[in-house]
């Protein structure tokens, strides 16, 4: 904007110098010089007056005018001086007069302006200070949840790092769910998931060791697993097979002790699974001794829980728990466990994936495996050993017959410790 002005002014000087050279030659100013002066002023005072109606980012431009102004105020002069009619003096002096309240008016302008910006930056000054003082306190408040200390803190260096979920909760009652760093049995620090609120009915402080969701399209089956993907249900299940088998994934324990498990699998029947009849041919806990999926800890495998199959909810189930035919397990197992089927057709016909009715949610249980629903947990289980262990947990889906006979298609599930 402002360089259009200035080429003006260069001209206004050239013209200057080339006037001078006239009068010294005898001969007068050009009065159409005197006039390109005064258009000039009215341009640069038009500048001047835009300048001040617009926003501080303007100051730099009214200070440009102003020096415009000086220049076209010596110019002036330096014409009036060499003038050699009384008319052109008396116009110049004018001019010379207007230019010189012209600057005091843009000098208290743009004054005003600066001094108008000096209480802003003092303000925001302030702001910045207060927010560094509130970002200091979150970072500290921050600290305390994560189970961590700052390094300008007097007890950061020794504190020693709790080794529970549970233990942040009891230490701190209002820390939510999220990752925080605890010290396994060796001393060094592990980044986990806690679940600060109640699972199982028993409070909160769980240690999340597991978690599948295949609902979520952005989830893949462990490798051990086959993709189930049919009419838009994803789910994990046993690689082809022609016999019965089982695959299993290993949950570690990261080295910190628990002494509780509460969690939950969700799944589909696929096909004739048969429950627990599968225990008459398999008794031992490292075969195939359900259809369904097994957990457990240590090696040697200690029982957890079992989440069996059954055949059908309105005819033989082949659960413990069913009003047909029931089925045992084995000694083993006891009580601990859950069994559902997917299937609600008479003997014989049930013989595909069956995602309408998911195994081990507690809904949807037909007439002949009713008692197998009342558990007041369901879709959740919970197990306490009454002893410690940094055992891993161990997950195997297991059945008795080949996968183009019976399988289990593992939806989603989340394991807890603590």
């Amino acid at each position: 904007m402002y360089s259009y002005y200035s080429i003006l002014l260069v001209l206004c000087m050239t013209s200057y110098s080339l006037s001078a050279s006239s009068t010294l030659d005898g001969t007068c100013v050009n009065p159409t010089t005197l006039s390109f002066i005064e258009n000039s002023l009215t341009n640069i005072s038009d500048q001047l007056k835009g300048s001040s109606c617009s926003s501080d980012g303007a100051t730099s431009e009214g200070l440009t005018g102003l020096l415009q102004l000086a220049l076209v105020k010596e110019l002036a002069k330096d014409y009036k001086d060499e003038s050699c009619d009384k008319e052109e003096r008396k116009l110049l002096k004018n001019i010379n007069a207007s230019i010189a309240n012209k600057i005091d008016a843009s000098t208290a302008a743009t004054d005003a302006r600066l001094n108008a910006i000096e209480p802003q930056l003092a303000s925001l000054q302030s702001q910045v200070s207060s927010l560094s003082s509130d970002l200091n306190k979150l970072s500290r408040l921050l600290a305390k949840h994560v189970n961590v200390s700052l390094d300008d803190e007097e007890e950061a260096p020794s504190s020693p790092l709790l080794s529970s979920c549970d233990a942040i909760l009891s230490k701190w009652p209002n820390s939510p769910s999220g990752y925080y760093n605890l010290a396994d049995v060796n001393g060094h620090s592990r980044h986990v998931y806690c679940h600060m609120e109640t699972l199982c009915g028993k409070g909160g402080g769980w240690r999340r060791i597991a978690s599948l969701n295949m609902t979520d399209p952005n989830e893949k089956c462990p490798t051990q697993f086959r993709t189930y993907s049919e009419n838009g249900v994803l789910a994990c299940g046993r690689p082809v097979t022609n016999s019965g088998s089982c695959v299993g994934i290993t949950f570690p324990s990261r080295d910190i002790k628990y002494s509780q498990v509460c969690g939950k699998v969700i799944g589909y029947q696929d096909q004739s699974t048969n429950g627990a009849a599968a225990h008459y041919a398999n008794t031992d806990i490292n075969s195939a001794y359900i259809d369904g999926i097994s957990l457990t800890h240590g090696n040697p495998r200690k029982h957890i829980w079992s989440l069996i199959s059954g055949y059908s909810g309105i005819a033989f189930s082949g659960c413990p728990c069913g009003s047909n035919n029931p089925k045992s397990v084995p000694s083993f197992v006891g009580s601990h466990y859950y069994c559902e089927a997917g299937c609600h057709n008479n003997w014989g016909s049930c013989n595909t994936l069956y995602p309408s009715d998911p195994l081990w949610d507690g809904k949807g249980c037909g007439s002949t495996e009713t008692t197998c629903c009342q558990r007041t947990l369901i879709p959740w289980f919970y197990r306490s050993f009454g002893y410690s262990t940094t055992d891993n947990i161990e997950m195997r889906l297991c059945c008795d017959e080949g996968t183009n006979n019976e399988d289990v298609a593992i939806r989603e599930y989340e394991i807890y410790v603590k």
